[in-house]
């Protein structure tokens, strides 16, 4: 096989997992959405104050996970190397 050939099947191989994660992910939000939404007394507000805590944790949690990878262990310590 040759170079080319490997970058494009890495860069495949990681599109797919992106994108697969953000398939899930979506499934995940609108599941809970369709649940709270199902939830009696919902209102717009606590709809609303619910879904931005519930995303706020997600995206947490994604970023302590993103951050235990090799990669993102090498891209904090870039980041705090270079104040950013």
């Amino acid at each position: 096989m040759d170079l080319k050939q490997m970058l494009l099947d890495t860069t495949d191989q990681q599109n797919h997992a992106r994108w697969t994660g953000a398939i899930y992910a979506l499934r995940d939000l609108m599941s809970h959405m369709q649940g709270l939404l199902k939830t009696e007394g919902c209102t717009h507000k606590s709809f609303s104050e619910d879904m931005v805590q519930y995303v706020g944790e997600e995206l947490k949690r994604y970023k302590e996970l993103s951050e235990t990878t090799e990669i993102g262990k090498k891209m904090k310590e870039i980041g705090r190397n270079n104040g950013t």
